[in-house]
């Protein structure tokens, strides 16, 4: 009975986990989170368009004004201040993550990404921003992983 109850709590604690993953809709294309070290991470899972090449730009609108942050389209600049202090890498299967290090949001911001002609937004509330996890982003970008849960828990369940 004990070993039911525990492989009880493991799969409900990998399914609390997976909530992000598997929930992922529209909105959610684009995803902003605070890291423990006070870096600002902005998650855009857009698929790049066939026979293009990948561009992107990530930005923030604050009232009226688009501030670019980050971009590798040719003649773009970014602003002055996150020339030096960001960074964007490549995930898999497809979409990029921006990294503004030390940076917090100081008021309702609105943050857009572009890909490849396509472009999504999310609007962020000061004091909104969820720390990221590292389970559910890992999870994220590997959503294969994501059926291997079950299985694993059928074969500890078998076990037992």
């Amino acid at each position: 009975m004990n070993t039911i109850n525990s492989l009880f709590g493991w799969s409900l604690a990998l399914g609390v986990l997976m909530i992000p993953v598997l929930c992922q809709d529209e909105e959610s294309v684009i995803t902003v989170c605070q890291e423990e070290d006070n870096d600002l991470r902005v998650d855009c899972l857009l698929e790049p368009r066939q026979s293009y090449h990948t561009d992107y730009e990530f930005s923030m609108s604050k009232g009226q004004k688009e501030i670019i942050i980050n971009t590798n389209i040719s003649g773009i600049m970014p602003e002055p201040k996150f020339r030096h202090n960001t960074f964007v890498t490549e995930l898999e299967p497809y979409g990029f993550r921006l990294t503004i290090m030390s940076f917090t949001v100081t008021e309702n911001t609105t943050f857009i990404c572009k890909v490849t002609k396509t472009q999504k937004t999310l609007f962020v509330e000061l004091d909104s921003i969820e720390p990221c996890s590292a389970i559910s982003v890992f999870l994220l970008g590997y959503p294969w992983l994501n059926i291997l849960v079950p299985l694993c828990i059928s074969q500890l369940w078998e076990a037992f």
